[in-house]
């Protein structure tokens, strides 16, 4: 793409240094993947290996953890985890191939998030130029709240990448170039993205919408295009069953789908306002005060005839998902969160790139510094995500520490984040006194949902976790201790008050406390559910963590066990 020249041909020695180093990277097809595999692969690995489990990835570790399908499809038949089984699938795979640690857990979502930057790329190329293409491989990586899934084992970056994947499959075969692979690739790609995630059908949407605008433009209907979105049902039609079991949760779920979170979903996932302020900042003195604007004639408006009248409908309609998923919660599933819409971001990031594009000229100096701040601005956030990361693993020693002496007494942890973790983390000896009381009719009563406590007690065949039923360990228990957390997910703290109860506050440290319980009044159920399968009762007593048992060789694991020793040694 020829660079653009000042009227008075007197170019200042550093925009033209930078011209120079924009045009090496927009004529090579090597630089654009090069850089961005260099910065993306390594620090996204580091900070996979770095964070901790939480709560909603230890569910895709312990259900990808049993040998078959039919054992995946038997956990998730109970309806407690609203995932595809091949998401859970494909990651016992990939565990079971390389090995299990924190970054196989996570390298389908690694993955995932890689392949949606890259197919931006593509999808760009060939409607703007090389180097605006590369700012759209490289803006999802500023994103952060969206980066945040690539390092998330769940299927939210796996279903973002394969819709990209969808949508330059379309593109690719309404230009008719190779065709017949890239409707095979349409298929797989749309049937990979419901596997990946359920809400990822609301991609047929925008789809539809510009299929059917290039048939009214083109006069021509394409039977092979509308057979290809036929992947979308794939998913849903072979987990039928496992669907239906999982609407059962809907009448509680804890994403209660209110319309006011539509306005939450750009600001959320496109993250601090000033990194969108920076970037307009930087091509408004560019372009408006350094360079002058050429005229949009030539070759300038033969490119912008690129983007047909269909695309532009699918990149709209594409950056309108959120609103397609609150329809589809409203009516259907009762269940949104802005997570399961992440797909818009597909269309809003084509919506941007496409537009700066246009706005700037075509100047090579205002993409490429795009490209180089969005890479300052990845690896600032990577240095900042990696000390929180550390800041998060001292938190947890913390919570050790705090109930090193009291591991022979019965202890409720109702802080389910710290459960997960320290149940996890800690050795097996550590957890044995330790439960998590679960009671489905007081979280309703308390939070609005049962989401959690009705899933924990359908899955214990599947989850190492002492999860008992509130009536039940009552009865064996009339005083127990109580470490608790201020916060919205904790309504068992909030129920172990006068007159049924008797309690004294032990120990606080932030927003943690430790209560000394006795109940003084009558149980309030009968305790109805046989945990007999309970894995927490099938496995080892003593020994070291699940960490180190089922992730060995990861450092991570043996830091907090070799953390946690020190800490016992200094217990009295």
């Amino acid at each position: 793409m020829p660079s653009f020249r000042p009227a008075n041909n007197v170019r200042p020695a550093i925009l033209s240094r930078i011209d120079s180093l924009a045009a090496v990277l927009e004529n090579s097809r090597i630089w654009p993947f090069a850089i961005f595999l260099v910065l993306y692969l390594p620090l996204t690995i580091l900070i996979a290996s770095r964070k901790l489990i939480w709560d909603d990835e230890f569910f895709t570790l312990y259900l990808s953890r049993p040998a078959s399908m039919a054992d995946v499809l038997k956990a998730l038949a109970t309806g407690a985890d609203q995932h595809p089984p091949l998401f859970y699938f494909l990651t016992h795979q990939v565990m079971t191939v390389l090995g299990a640690n924190h970054v196989t857990l996570r390298l389908v979502s690694l993955f995932g998030y890689g392949l949606f930057c890259i197919c931006l790329f593509f999808l760009l190329r060939s409607r703007t130029s090389v180097l605006w293409a590369t700012v759209g491989m490289f803006v999802p990586l500023i994103l952060n709240p969206a980066y945040y899934y690539a390092t998330e084992a769940r299927g939210y970056a796996l279903m973002l990448g394969f819709c990209a994947l969808a949508l330059l499959s379309w593109q690719q075969a309404t230009a008719l170039r190779k065709r017949l692979i890239w409707l095979c690739l349409l298929f797989v790609a749309l049937a990979l993205a419901v596997s990946s995630h359920y809400y990822a059908v609301l991609f047929l949407i925008p789809l539809g919408l510009g299929e059917l605008v290039r048939t009214y433009s083109l006069k021509r209907f394409d039977l092979s295009i509308w057979v290809c979105f036929g992947g979308v049902v794939v998913s849903p039609i072979a987990f039928l069953s496992t669907i239906k079991q999982a609407r059962q949760y809907s009448s509680h779920f804890w994403a209660v789908p209110y319309l006011s979170k539509l306005l939450d979903f750009y600001p959320i996932f496109v993250g601090p306002s000033s990194t969108i302020l920076l970037l307009a900042l930087v091509i408004f003195l560019v372009n408006y005060l350094w360079l002058t604007p050429y005229s949009a004639s030539g070759n300038h408006a033969a490119i912008s005839g690129g983007i047909t009248s269909w695309e532009i409908v699918v990149w709209i309609g594409i950056a309108a998902v959120p609103l397609f998923a609150m329809v589809l919660a409203k009516l259907v599933t009762h269940g949104y969160i802005e997570r399961y819409a992440i797909a818009a971001l597909i269309g809003a990031v084509l919506i941007i790139c496409a537009s700066g594009f246009h706005i700037t000229y075509r100047s090579r100096v205002v993409p490429f510094l795009l490209v180089l701040i969005c890479s300052c601005f990845f690896l600032v956030q990577g240095v900042l995500s990696l000390r929180s990361q550390s800041i998060v693993l001292n938190t947890f020693l913390e919570n050790l520490a705090t109930l090193a002496p009291h591991t022979k007494q019965p202890l409720v942890i109702s802080d389910i984040t710290a459960f997960h973790r320290v149940s996890f983390y800690a050795r097996r000896d550590f957890v044995q006194s330790f439960a998590y009381l679960s009671d489905p009719s007081s979280a309703i009563k308390f939070l609005g949902h049962d989401t959690i406590d009705r899933g924990l007690l359908d899955l214990r065949p599947w989850f190492p976790l002492n999860v008992v039923e509130r009536a039940a360990y009552e009865k064996e228990h009339s005083q127990f201790l109580d470490y608790s957390f201020i916060g919205s997910w904790d309504w068992l703290t909030d129920d172990l008050a006068a007159p049924a109860y008797k309690t004294e506050l032990l120990a606080r440290k932030g927003n943690r406390m430790l209560f000394d319980i006795q109940r003084v009044g009558p149980v309030s159920a009968i305790a109805r559910r046989d945990d007999s399968q309970s894995l927490f009762k099938r496995i080892s007593t003593t020994g070291p963590s699940l960490c180190e048992q089922w992730f060995q060789g990861d450092r991570l694991c043996a830091s907090i066990d070799r953390k946690l020793a020190e800490l016992l040694t200094k217990t009295p």
